[in-house]
Parts: structure tokens; sequence; C-alpha cells
């Protein structure tokens, strides 16, 4: 019932102002402008189609000179019930929503004699600063990464690995970058749920995917430019990315220059702050946000780590899902201090992840020989790290520092042994829902001021009416754009020079 109240209302209350932001004209043509008309070119077959550019635009009107993003070719078919960009808010709006489900029945599984955390994480997606920035401006195919890796890793719990391979298609399918963050997981799904085979094939095709579109369709399309159209916003590593890979190679401590400010610091906060920090207690399923994260934290735009665009859609899921590993991990620790070992049972990690279910890894045929050479060779490398372990231990006198760092582990143990057996685990369920509901509320009063600009501040009224009416007054007319004639939707008329018509001042074209 908590999970449907909070569904419900996201999705009206975020539709509303979504809708709302729209009608009163504080809409924008980058993004929504744009994916409109990509959106209507794509149904109409002329594949993400756009004549709105800038300065960071090159070659044809098309969207793969910026981002590789298929996923329209399925998008295009809301506008099979009309022409409408509010259809694509609604759909974004419902699609960050649903994710709320797959966070659910995943705290459900691993925090299983808990039911109160379930719908405390489910708050915690759905009132992230991210979750909410993303839906509110404008409409980007991005965004719908985060509810579909949600699922994707919902898939793997369950064992439904067709859905995951699906999910993961559909996840690289909105952005170029996402085929790096879909391989990233299927490391983490080889390491936690023992699928080699099919983690290596997704792994790969993860890999290849975005090779493909940064070097070979994206600059296809860039027609003209002498490297990709986003590279000056990391111009501090160097003047083209070959030249940032040797800068970094032979001066690493540039890197660390551009990462270490306080308002990167103060995004991974916010980033993190949503779920009381718990999510770095299981820091392995953040491994999938490093792509993102490179992103967002080495571009020299402030805006992409604000906390609040859609350029954190990828590292959302990931950070809820750490979250609730994070908590599990905080409950085994608990019940063993208890020496409760029946409910401590139930937090082991195979169980959560539904790993009794997998059956023996059979290898490929043909590669028996090539994993005895890895598994001999993990090996060798291990001892060579004990053995230097041990010479810097004897040599360097870090015996006492290890002796004395037991010592206080013993002596933390013992006195959380004493606060344990006074507090049970539904007392600890009550201190972290109020933990994680109080670190919602700072995190969205700390980014508030960033959230309010995006609502509409008035509803539609006079000044409404009158911008219709003189969108109205556009008459309809034949005309040239950059060279190609356009043709503007629905009925056929035509537009020049990319000036709006009527349906909230969007243009649609296509070439005519």
């Amino acid at each position: 019932m908590l999970l449907a109240l909070m569904v419900v209302a996201y999705v009206i209350i975020l539709g509303y102002q979504s809708v709302l932001r729209y009608a009163v004209f504080k809409a924008t043509a980058f993004d929504l402008g744009n994916m409109d008309q990509a959106t209507w070119n794509t149904l109409h077959g002329h594949f993400v189609e756009f004549t709105n550019h800038s300065d960071n635009w090159y070659g044809e009107p098309i969207r793969l000179a910026q981002h590789v993003e298929p996923i329209f070719l399925l998008l295009a078919g809301l506008y099979a019930f009309g022409a409408d960009p509010r259809i694509l808010l609604i759909f974004q709006t419902v699609m960050l929503a649903a994710g709320a489900v797959p966070v659910f029945l995943l705290a459900r599984k691993s925090l299983p004699t808990l039911p109160l955390l379930a719908p405390i994480m489910v708050l915690g997606y759905l009132l992230a600063p991210a979750v909410l920035g993303e839906n509110l401006f404008d409409f980007h195919p991005v965004t719908l990464v985060t509810p579909l890796f949600l699922f994707a890793v919902l898939a793997l719990t369950y064992r439904k690995l067709v859905w995951f391979v699906i999910i993961c298609i559909l996840a690289a399918a909105c952005k170029e970058e996402m085929g790096a963050v879909v391989a990233l997981l299927a490391l983490v799904a080889i390491w936690k749920y023992g699928i080699p085979r099919l983690g290596a094939a997704v792994f790969v095709g993860g890999i290849v995917w975005t090779l493909l579109a940064f070097l070979v369709i994206k600059p296809h399309f860039n027609v003209g430019a002498q490297q990709d159209n986003y590279w000056y916003r990391y111009e501090a590593l160097g003047p083209s990315p070959v030249a940032a890979i040797f800068n970094i190679l032979g001066h690493p401590w540039i890197v660390f220059g551009v990462l270490i400010t306080l308002d990167r610091v103060y995004y991974l906060a916010s980033l993190l702050r949503s779920t009381g920090f718990i999510a770095l207690l299981a820091p392995e399923w953040l491994i999938p946000t490093l792509p993102s994260l490179a992103i967002n934290l080495l571009t020299s735009e402030s805006f992409q780590h604000n906390g609040v665009y859609h350029y954190h859609a990828a590292i959302i899921p990931f950070v809820i899902i750490a979250a609730i590993h994070g908590t599990r991990r905080i409950y085994y620790y608990w019940y063993g201090l208890r020496e409760e070992t029946a409910e401590q049972q139930l937090y082991r990690e195979e169980v959560a992840l539904g790993r009794k279910a997998y059956g023996p890894v059979k290898p490929f045929p043909g590669t028996t020989a090539l994993l005895g050479w890895m598994r001999k060779s993990a090996v060798r490398v291990w001892s060579w790290l004990t053995t230097g372990w041990r010479w810097l231990v004897a040599h360097l006198r870090l015996s006492t520092l290890l002796n004395g760092w037991q010592r206080r582990r013993k002596l933390m143990r013992l006195r959380m042994k004493d606060l344990a057996a006074y507090m049970p685990a539904s007392w600890l369920q009550g201190t972290l829902s109020i933990w994680i509901v109080c670190m919602i509320v700072l995190n969205i009063v700390v980014i508030w001021p960033l959230l309010n600009s995006f609502l509409a501040d008035h509803t539609p009224g006079p000044r409404e009416q009158h911008i219709q009416q003189l969108l109205d007054m556009i008459p309809p007319r034949r005309g040239c754009i950059g060279g190609r004639q356009y043709q503007s939707a629905p009925d056929g008329e035509t537009l020049c020079n990319g000036v709006s018509r009527a349906n909230r001042g969007h243009f649609y074209a296509r070439p005519g």
C-alpha cells in the first residue's frame, strides 16, 4: 500500500509539474524542442533529424552528430497517438515512477525481516534530487536508463536472463556511453551472480557498441569537426582525447587537479545523501557508475555536476542498489553480534542475490586451457602480492600498526555487542528509517534552489493566451532552412527559417 501510494503520488505531482512547465512556455528548445522534433521526424521516416542546433553541432541536421540514441525508433511510436511533447513528458514520469517497483522488490528480498525499509528505499529513490531534476527538466532518452538498470538487476536476481539481455540492449540504445555502463554491469553480474558466459557476451557487446558509437557513428555525421563536439568541456585534460590520454599518463596529477574541488565533493554528497550514505558499505555496486562519474566530474561545465540534470541517470539506480546491500550488510553484522544465527543466514549475500538457483558454471568449448592459465596466473600474482606485503610488514615495521588496529577492532566489536544486546533489529530498523528520511529531507533542502528553477511559477493565464494568439497568426508557407525545404506537422503546412507555429511554439520539421 505504501508503494502504491508513493508511485501514484509521484506520477500525479511530477506529471502535473512537467506538463505545467510546458504549458507556461518554460520548457526549452534545448532539449524538449529538439527531442520533440526528432521523435516526429523518426516516426515519419527521417531518423532523429532536427534543425535547431547550437555551436556544439556540426554536419547534417541529425542528432547522430551529437548523441547516438537508437531508442528513438521505439519512442517514435508514442507519437502515433498524437504529435504532442506532453506525451514524452508523461511517459518519462511514468517510467521513472516504475523504477520504484524493482527498488521495492530488491529491498524486500535483501531485507526479508525489515518490511519498513523497502518503502523507505523507494522514498529515497523517488525523492532523490537527481531523479526529480531529470524528470522536471524537459525530456531526454537517457533518463530511461534509471528504471531500466533497476529492472536489469531485478531480472538478474530472479534469473530472468533473457529479460536482462533485452533491458541491457534498451539501456545501451539510450545514449552512446551507456554501452560502457552495461559492460561494467556485466562484470558485476559475473562476479555477483556467477554467469561468466552470458556476462562476457554482454560485456563485449557493451564495449563494442560504445566504441562503434564514439569512433564510427558520431565522426561520420560530425562533418567539419576536428574532434568530438563536446570535447571543449574537457580541454583542461588536453586539446583532444588522444592528447588527454598521454597527458594523464605522463602527468597523472592533472586529473586530481580537476577532480578535487568543493563543488564536486558536494555533488558526490548529493548523490549519496538520499540513502544516508549507506551505499558506501557496498562500493562494488557503484562500479557501473564510473563512466558517468568520469564524464560529470572531469568536465569544466558546472551544470554536469550540480546534481539535478539528466547527467546522473545511470548513477542513481546503482546508488540505490548499493544502499540496499549496504543495509543488508549492517543487519548481517548486527544479527551476528546478537548471535541470532537463523536471522543472520537470511542476510547472506548468496540468499539475497538468488545465487542458489544457479547451476554449475560450464565454460565455453575449448577454453579449459585458457581458464587454467588464467587461474595459475592469478595464483602467481596473489603469491607475489602476499610476499610483498610480508616484506613491507617486516621492513617498514607495520606489524605494530596492524596489531593496534586489530586490538581496536576487537574492542569496537565488544562495545557494539553490548549495544546490540539492548537494541533488537526492529529498533535498528526504526533508527535507520529515521536517519534515511532525515537525509532525504536535508538533500532536498540543500538542492531546492536548483530544483525550484525548473518549476512553473504560475498557471496558464492571459500571457499564455496572448502568446498562443501570436503563434496562430503565423501563416503556412513554403520556405527553406539551411538550403533544404522543410514541412511542418501534422497537416502538411510548411515553415521557413525555423519560425515556430502553433502547438506551444515547437517546430516540427521534415525534409520537404
